[in-house]
């Protein structure tokens, strides 16, 4: 039997229910976290852990760009402590907690990919103390702040706002205007807004971590324990590693 906390926050910011998965994977690297769950409709996160610093959760969700607002006061529980499930073995594959200890140097885990999944990864290995290098031959970012819910959702807002422009409820006050669509300058302003939101939510964090090194280009497995990195201009490199992540995301295909 162990003891354990848990913490209620309220967290600001969130525009999408993706967001809650980021929220989660800061809280679970937070010391102690043993559970998060984020609901995106209540904008509210419960986690669970042993002897939780509140300034520390609120603290890794303000790194990731959003607020946190402590609502409830420790509440201590007699729990027997439970098997890690999926994503607590594969925390702990990452970490190396398994593995027999190196004689020499820091566990280097290489990453390909630099999506949510990636990056979570990526900054709970370095947490515990391992070196890591993400690859990646294309844009950072996962599928949410480049192709999905952030531009899709700016788009559909406009949308909106033009709808509105050309009928609304207030039509019998207020003269209704179609608007002129000029897509080249929408598109750059949504363009504009995902650079942004990249940068906050991966690169600046990547950069800010010494223990992370972020390679370009197209990888390959050369053996068990080394990948080949092809860059653009045609150059390539090895990467030695104790542990190898893929976490490249997917693409839609048609059955044959």
């Amino acid at each position: 039997m162990q003891e354990l906390n848990e913490v209620g926050l309220s967290v600001a910011g969130m525009t999408c229910p993706s967001c809650t998965r980021h929220v989660e994977d800061a809280l679970l690297a937070v010391p102690g976290v043993t559970r998060a769950a984020v609901d995106y409709p209540s904008n509210k996160a419960q986690v669970t852990g042993n002897r939780l610093d509140v300034s520390a959760l609120v603290a890794a969700v303000g790194a990731l760009g959003y607020g946190a607002t402590p609502t409830d006061e420790f509440e201590s529980k007699e729990r027997s402590v439970e098997q890690p499930g999926l994503l607590g073995k594969a925390a702990q594959w990452l970490s190396g907690e398994r593995a027999v200890e190196k004689p020499a140097g820091q566990l280097h885990v290489a990453i390909i990919g630099t999506g949510g999944a990636a990056v979570a990864a990526a900054l709970k290995a370095a947490e515990n103390g391992a070196r890591v290098t993400l690859i990646e031959r294309g844009t950072i970012g996962g599928t949410c702040v480049n192709v999905g819910c952030v531009p899709s959702k700016i788009m559909i807002r406009a949308a909106h706002i033009a709808h509105l422009r050309r009928e609304s409820p207030f039509d019998v006050g207020l003269s209704a205007t179609p608007p002129v669509v000029l897509r080249d300058r929408l598109l750059a302003q949504q363009q504009a807004r995902v650079d942004e939101l990249r940068h906050a939510k991966y690169e600046s964090i990547l950069e800010s971590n010494p223990s992370i090194n972020l390679v370009r280009g197209s990888a390959r497995f050369k053996d068990g324990q080394t990948l080949i990195v092809e860059a653009a201009e045609g150059d390539t490199r090895e990467v030695a590693f104790d542990r190898c992540l893929i976490a490249t995301g997917a693409s839609a295909a048609i059955p044959p």
